[in-house]
This record gives structure tokens, C-alpha cells and sequence, in this order.
């Protein structure tokens, strides 16, 4: 299950050309956390455990986080790019998204906050 996805991580990460490098930060027998580095002070961290189906994607710039959507026992969140530390339970807040969906919302706030 863990080797799907790792597979998956890295396929994904590799379809958008704002990710300059893709760096795997630590591995267990069920969980998995990479850096997608997009610039030194800009990066995704992905983090994915399959024992607990806990999954979390996160935006951080500078040390922050800036935007996020975590599962937690498959029950997701959004952390709003407008309130990075409040925990965004409405609709659309909840909706599961995979990391192709997540880097897709990350390259609309680059592009809408000048980031890049």
C-alpha cells in the first residue's frame, strides 16, 4: 500500500513544473512525508500514514504554513489560505482531495499572491 503511494507522490509531483525538486524526508513501515520544493523558503509538505488514514498536505513559505488539508482518520479539513491556522469545516472544506487537486489550489494562490 505504502509503495502505491510513494508511486503516486512522485508521479503527481513530477506533472508540475513549479516543483523544482522533490525530496523524501522520512519513511516507515506506514508513513511517508516528502518536500516538494518550489523555491529555499517555499515548499509542500506531504505527510501520509496508511495505517490511520491520515493524510496531510500543507503549503508552508518562510517557516509558516500558509494553506492546508489534512484527513485525519479520513476525515479532512482545510486550512485557508486567508486564515492558515483556523481548521475550515463548511462544505467545500471537508471535500477529500488527492495531492494532484492540492497542487492544483497550491499553484492557484502562487499565482494569485505573486509567489512564484
Amino acid at each position: 500500500m505504502l509503495k502505491k503511494v510513494i508511486s503516486e507522490i512522485e508521479k503527481t509531483s513530477s506533472e508540475f513544473p513549479f516543483i523544482k525538486d522533490i525530496v523524501k524526508m522520512d519513511k516507515t513501515e506506514h508513513t511517508i512525508k516528502y518536500r516538494l520544493i518550489i523555491k529555499e523558503d517555499l515548499f509542500v509538505q506531504v505527510y501520509v500514514n496508511v495505517e490511520t488514514d491520515t493524510v496531510g498536505f500543507v503549503l508552508i513559505n518562510k517557516g509558516q504554513r500558509i494553506y492546508g488539508r489534512d484527513a485525519i482518520e479520513g476525515k479532512w479539513h482545510r486550512h485557508t489560505f486567508e486564515k492558515p491556522l483556523y481548521h475550515d469545516f463548511s462544505p467545500p472544506g471537508v471535500k477529500k482531495v488527492n495531492l494532484k487537486r492540492f497542487l492544483i489550489e497550491v499553484q492557484e494562490i502562487l499565482d494569485r499572491e505573486s509567489l512564484l
